[in-house]
């Protein structure tokens, strides 16, 4: 009977060490796969960060060129509705001009 005891304990003994023996392994097994979806989704956080980044620099080139081509064609606007008067008074300019002229020679051509 004393043989049974040793005997059972060896087995019971030899059957822990086997399920530690198997538990162990898949124990790595499992802080190997948390890490590496810690650091796979670490590289996510940071391209994401890198693709905002970019869209920030993108927005704020487009902005630049908006607030650009908005003062170019404001410029644009000025310069033609400077022209425009300029022509516009050179022409009412003439225009008096030549009815001061015409109405001196109408005169001249009554007084006479």
């Amino acid at each position: 009977m004393a043989d049974q005891g040793v005997v059972k304990a060896t087995v019971t003994w030899a059957a822990n060490l086997t399920e530690k023996a198997m538990v162990a392994p898949l124990g790595a097994a499992r802080t190997i796969r948390d890490e590496v979806f810690r650091a796979a989704s670490a590289g996510v956080d940071w391209a994401e960060g890198i693709n905002q980044s970019s869209f920030k620099v993108v927005r704020d080139a487009l902005q630049r060129m908006d607030k650009l081509s908005r003062e170019a064609v404001d410029g644009l606007e000025s310069a033609a509705s400077a022209a425009s008067r300029a022509i516009r008074g050179k022409g009412e300019g003439e225009a008096v001009a030549a009815g001061t002229k015409e109405s001196s020679q109408a005169s001249r051509v009554v007084a006479a």
